[in-house]
C-alpha cells in the first residue's frame, strides 16, 4: 500500500497496468485530488483509495 504523502512529483508510477508521472495535488477537486500523466500527456484523475490501493511505484533506471 502506497502513502498519499509519499507521491513525488515526476517519479514514474504504474496505475492498472498503465505507467503514470505524478503530476501535483489538486486543491480544487475533493474527489480526484491527484493527477497524474501518462506517455501521451493525457491526465489522469485518481481519487485517494486509488492511490493507496492500485498505484505502484517503479524504480527508474538511467545508463552513465
Amino acid at each position: 500500500m502506497l502513502s498519499t504523502t509519499a507521491l513525488q512529483r515526476n517519479h514514474l508510477y504504474q496505475f492498472r497496468g498503465q505507467q503514470l508521472r505524478y503530476s501535483h495535488l489538486s486543491n480544487s477537486r475533493v474527489n480526484a485530488p491527484f493527477i497524474f500523466n501518462d506517455s501521451k500527456g493525457r491526465r489522469k484523475e485518481l481519487n485517494q483509495n486509488q492511490v493507496q490501493r492500485e498505484v505502484f511505484e517503479l524504480v527508474e533506471f538511467c545508463e552513465n
